[in-house]
């Protein structure tokens, strides 16, 4: 069996991937809070009114969604996991 968290901590531990990680999933970020947006536009729910509160939510969801898959090698570069190494 492979030890996913072993080959995780092993991958994350380079900062160079770590670092393309990042920015790949800031990238992925942006895009997915435009596409959040056009969606509500696409079907009919993006007006004055609802726009902004709209497409601050996509924002909110994107920053969210951003926090948490790039709190994965931030942590590993700062020392969680290293126990896995041995």
């Amino acid at each position: 069996r492979h030890d996913i968290f072993k080959m995780m901590v092993v991958g994350f531990n380079n900062i160079w991937v770590s670092g393309f990680y990042v920015l790949g999933m800031a990238l992925l970020c942006l895009h997915l809070s435009h596409g959040t947006s056009s969606m509500f536009q696409s079907i009919g729910w993006k007006n004055q009114t609802y726009g902004p509160i709209l497409d601050k939510l996509a924002k909110v969801a994107a920053a969210v969604i951003f926090l948490g898959y790039s709190s994965i090698p931030i942590s590993i570069l700062l020392g969680y996991g290293r126990e896995a190494l041995k």
